[in-house]
């Protein structure tokens, strides 16, 4: 079963999402020859973001709207949600809002099979260490945990290589009339958006798996 997972890298609750889906499959029986698959499409929430980011608080209170309070109330929720399930969220470590762009462009140039441990590593580096997986050679040592050598990684994103695929993926979101992430696709027939409990994805999957065959 093809599961597509758009998502962005700075998305919290695209990183929950995504770990809900995790547990979820660690529980599902899958019918023989419907062994889950999993591939990563790119979304950008905020496309305007330049290649050297943002101040992260400043702009993130602009596009919450409601202050620093209300900023700190919305990034204590996340990070409480967070908790449950085994993640931390770092939020005071993190100085720039990143542009993504590159980042999905790594993982365009990546095998489907390969993105997900490279997805966790860009993510624990941004939520957890603070860094700005904006820059390239943090996205290129994020990539060494998906198998890539890091030099040849940033050689081949300097060269452009993986941008038109990174586009066209993002074209073909538009299209499909995605409106948000995380949203979850499964076999390119049915849709879930939002990070739903684990409880709820695993029975989505076994009335799938039934559906389906």
């Amino acid at each position: 079963m093809l599961i597509e997972v758009y998502h962005d890298l700075l998305c919290p609750w695209c990183r929950i999402g995504r770990r809900h889906l995790e547990l979820a499959l660690r529980e599902w029986q899958p019918p023989e020859g419907r062994e889950a698959s999993v591939r990563f499409s790119p979304y950008l929430l905020h496309p305007s973001v330049p290649p050297e980011g943002l101040p992260f608080r400043e702009a993130m209170a602009q596009r919450l709207g409601g202050g620093q309070a209300a900023l700190t109330r919305t990034l204590r929720h996340v990070a409480r949600d967070g908790q449950a399930v085994g993640l931390d969220f770092r939020f005071e470590r993190i100085a720039t809002l990143p542009s993504t762009r590159l980042a999905h462009q790594a993982l365009a140039l990546t095998p489907a099979a390969a993105q997900g441990p490279f997805v966790d590593e860009l993510s624990r580096r941004y939520f957890e260490e603070g860094e700005n997986i904006g820059e390239l050679e943090i996205v290129a040592q994020a990539g060494a945990a998906a198998g890539w050598e890091a030099d040849g990684l940033a050689d081949r994103l300097e060269q452009g290589d993986g941008r038109v695929e990174m586009e066209a993926m993002l074209e073909l979101g538009r299209r499909i009339g995605q409106g948000g992430v995380p949203l979850f696709v499964f076999e390119g027939q049915y849709a879930l958006s939002g990070a739903y409990p684990h409880s709820e994805l695993l029975l989505l999957l076994r009335r799938l798996g039934q559906l389906l065959g």
